[in-house]
């Protein structure tokens, strides 16, 4: 079935609320424990990018069962 995931910027404490059009335009994010990491970081730098967030900051997405997915590096 999938999680549901929320991108949180949490050196900012900031919740991303922008559409999402890899979600049908959603604030949220499902099931990313299925893509690869490059389909993950994409996602991630949509989400940065539109909040206007910095890269430096600590994003994560958390899952409604808890799980925690963090920024892919290379």
């Amino acid at each position: 079935m999938g999680q549901y995931y929320k991108f949180v910027n949490t050196t900012k404490k900031s919740e991303s609320t922008i559409p999402l059009p890899f979600n049908f335009n959603m604030p949220w994010a499902k099931s990313l424990e299925n893509y690869s990491r490059q389909e993950l970081r994409e996602k991630f730098d949509f989400v940065i990018q539109n909040n206007s967030w910095d890269k430096d900051d600590a994003i994560v997405a958390i899952g409604d069962y808890g799980t925690i997915l963090y920024y892919p590096e290379d």
